[in-house]
């Protein structure tokens, strides 16, 4: 055999070795991006149902809390002028009245604070992984590889944010109609 024959058949080799490695390479990073935003996507999912969850139960607590305060004020008052009231013509009174304690409120503003951080930083995770993925699908050398081993194999749709309703008509739209807080009645 000629040494130019068992250059080619390196080369070849070489060449042939280089393919099969850039094409598992790929096809791992196809399965590895695909696994991580599926487990990013339910990660957002517990982010929310937990939030959520907590807020409404912290939610509760001031109910809660007014109806046990009517419950021990009005008791105060019957058990001082009895269950008709007071029935003096004239009265002299310094009262102490319960008062509802702001600090549970500032906490569901804070828990929901919290919460809307917190679910905002995993959709920007799974958005990032999403373009980097995208990208890669869409390189002539990457995407080549990883169409060859069948990806994407979930629905990149699968992987849209969570947004509101008026976020959506606003994008929709091209208009931006401005936030109206509600006034206390």
């Amino acid at each position: 055999m000629k040494a130019s024959s068992i250059i080619a058949i390196v080369i070849a080799g070489v060449l042939g070795f280089a393919l099969i490695g850039s094409y598992v390479s790929y096809a791992n990073y196809g399965n590895r991006t695909e696994r991580a935003l599926v487990a990013k996507n339910d990660d957002n999912q517990n982010i929310y149902a937990n939030g959520s969850q907590k807020i409404f139960e912290i939610a509760q607590v001031p109910a809660m809390y007014k109806n046990d305060v009517k419950e021990v004020f009005t008791a105060a008052i019957n058990g001082r002028y009895g269950e008709k009231g007071s029935q003096a013509m004239f009265q002299m009174l310094k009262e102490q009245n319960p008062q509802l304690d702001p600090s549970m409120y500032i906490k569901i503003q804070q828990v929901m604070e919290q919460f809307r951080n917190e679910f905002q930083q995993g959709q920007k995770e799974m958005l990032d992984m999403r373009r980097s993925y995208e990208t890669a699908l869409g390189n002539v050398w990457g995407g080549t590889w990883l169409s060859i081993a069948g990806y994407p194999k979930v629905n990149m749709k699968d992987f849209a944010i969570v947004t509101t309703d008026k976020a959506a008509e606003t994008f929709k739209t091209k208009r931006d109609t401005g936030i109206q807080l509600q006034q206390s009645k």
